[in-house]
């Protein structure tokens, strides 16, 4: 079992942040692993589907996989705050979960807990 989760690496960031920008107008879906506390990887299921207004990941297709402890996406506006949908998923699967928007830097993403809750994830390098 993982603990706390206490930052996320900065080059996972500026990754996130590109893969976004490069998947508009759609957004971008991942799921999230962690290591010594620090999301550090995301993992990239086959089958997942993005367009303009939502994201699916195929959760059927993850493995078994006891580092993953949420997920990212992007917003292709202004906002990171999760929506309706967001917090369903949020409540169903992990404990963190990140939103970025535009511009898509390290001042336009947010992270959130499993219910929809604005949390704390500092910024790391590794």
């Amino acid at each position: 079992m993982l603990g706390r989760i206490k930052g996320i690496d900065r080059a996972l960031l500026s990754m996130i942040n590109r893969a976004a920008r490069d998947s508009l107008p759609n957004e971008f879906l991942a799921m999230l692993r962690a290591e010594e506390g620090v999301v550090q990887e995301l993992l990239l299921l086959p089958g997942t589907l993005q367009g303009e207004d939502s994201a699916l990941l195929s959760l059927h297709m993850m493995p078994i996989d006891y580092t993953v402890v949420g997920t990212v996406h992007s917003h292709p506006g202004h906002s990171n705050r999760p929506s309706r949908q967001d917090l369903e998923f949020f409540r169903r699967y992990g404990r963190v979960h990140i939103i970025t928007c535009l511009p898509f830097n390290e001042r336009s993403w947010k992270a959130y807990d499993h219910q929809g809750r604005p949390i704390d994830l500092p910024i790391v390098d590794l």
